[in-house]
């Protein structure tokens, strides 16, 4: 069975889309992990009816990426062989491209499909040109540069093995640059499974405010993959500066508690 989760907050305006895409996939079922929404985006996914679909709700937001660690855990406890992660606000034509995910995960023993979301068009910003240059340093590190170049879990539709889940646990998808980092450690396969330029997949345009913290956060998440990977350590710093962003907001704690609670 391949699951697909979905995290979403505040995204009245895609969800219904971006649902609406997944459901033309080869997925058996989609974890909707609705958090911390202050619109109508629960009533959206209601509104769509299909028993593919199964909604989860927080009332209170969960931090950057922990809804994906959340919903993998309802996707393993109901039986799941393969998890697919697609951004509640991803709503372009890239239903295909999910396919091609679901294909290496189920068919051709691969543990990690990435995907490629600079295959035309390099990155302008200044903020995008430094994020990609801590990406391709945790990629060099990890020696799966020449494999995978600039990708990593944090950026794009990806999947993941049961198998996988089985050695890294949930808690290193919540990080998700750390989930590759265990997974290039422990000899699993990862690989491109696709490649979507980055305006196809619609997503949500916000401020610069959020853009920085987001990237922030993925510096920090790549500094601490590269940490774990070295030496087992937790350092979110580089050159005098910690990157934190989002990350001092993810509740690793709800998580912890529903992983150990087994609900």
């Amino acid at each position: 069975m391949i699951y697909t989760i979905v995290p979403a907050r505040n995204e009245e305006e895609k969800i219904g889309k971006t649902l609406n895409m997944l459901l033309k996939t080869k997925t058996d079922k989609i974890i909707v992990v609705v958090n911390g929404s202050t619109d109508n985006t629960f009533m959206e996914v209601l509104n769509i009816k299909s028993h593919r679909i199964q909604p989860v709700l927080f009332n209170k937001p969960l931090g950057l990426d922990i809804p994906r660690a959340m919903g993998a855990f309802f996707a393993y406890s109901s039986g799941a062989s393969g998890f697919i992660f697609v951004d509640g606000d991803m709503c372009g034509n890239i239903s295909h491209n999910i396919d091609e995910i679901i294909s290496d995960i189920s068919y051709k023993n691969i543990d990690m499909g990435l995907t490629d979301c600079y295959c035309h068009n390099p990155a302008s910003s200044n903020i995008s040109k430094i994020l990609l240059a801590f990406r391709r340093q945790l990629n060099l590190e990890l020696k799966v540069y020449n494999k995978i170049k600039y990708a990593i879990p944090s950026h794009g539709p990806h999947g993941v093995s049961r198998r996988l889940i089985d050695k890294i646990g949930f808690k290193s998808l919540a990080v998700p640059p750390v989930s590759l980092a265990l997974a290039s450690r422990y000899n699993f396969n990862i690989a491109i499974s696709t490649k979507i330029p980055q305006d196809m997949l619609k997503s949500t345009i916000r401020d610069d405010f959020h853009a920085s913290q987001v990237a922030k956060t993925i510096i920090g998440d790549c500094i601490e993959a590269c940490s774990i990977y070295q030496s087992n350590t937790k350092i979110r710093g580089f050159d005098g500066v910690d990157f934190l962003g989002y990350h001092k907001s993810r509740r690793f704690d709800l998580l912890e508690m529903i992983v150990s609670k087994g609900v």
